[in-house]
C-alpha cells in the first residue's frame, strides 16, 4: 500500500467501514499493477475507494472516526449501509414460520426451494464494489 497516497489510504479506512472488502494474495501479488494504482482496473474494483460513497456519508463516518466513536460509528454505518441496499433480493419477502415465528435468514421464493442468507455471507467482497 506504499504506492497510496495518504489521501487514498485514509478512503480506503473510511469507506471500508461501510463497505466490507477481501481480496486474496494472487489478486494483490500477481494481478494488480502497483505501478499503475490506482488507475489499474483490477485495484479499482477490489479496493474500496472515496466515491463509493456520498460526500456526506463519507465525512459523517470520517468525523466518528476521527472522534473514536465507537458507538457512534457503528450506529452511522448500520444506516448508510440500510439506505444504500437493504435488501437487493426481497429477502424481507416470503420469510417461512413455524407456529407463527418468522425464520428469519431463510426465505421461501420457490415452491420446492428455501433460500438461505447466512449473516456471514450478506457482504460482497470484489466483484460488485462499484
Amino acid at each position: 500500500l506504499s504506492a497510496l497516497s495518504g489521501e487514498e489510504r485514509e478512503a480506503i479506512g473510511v469507506v471500508g467501514q461501510v463497505l466490507p472488502f477481501k481480496s486474496n494474495n494472487y489478486v494483490v501479488e500477481e494481478l494488480i499493477d502497483w505501478h499503475n494504482v490506482p488507475d489499474d482496473p483490477i485495484y479499482t474494483l477490489t479496493f474500496p475507494r472515496k466515491e463509493m460513497l456520498s460526500r456526506s456519508h463519507y465525512n459523517q463516518v470520517k468525523k466518528l472516526m476521527d472522534e473514536n466513536d465507537e458507538d457512534g460509528l457503528k450506529k452511522k454505518v448500520y444506516e448508510i449501509r440500510m439506505k444504500l441496499n437493504p435488501n437487493p433480493a426481497g429477502q424481507e419477502h416470503n420469510v417461512p414460520a413455524i407456529d407463527g415465528i418468522k425464520l428469519h435468514g431463510m426465505q421461501h421464493k420457490y415452491r420446492e426451494t428455501v433460500l438461505f442468507f447466512p449473516s456471514q455471507g450478506q457482504t460482497c467482497h470484489a466483484y460488485c464494489t462499484f
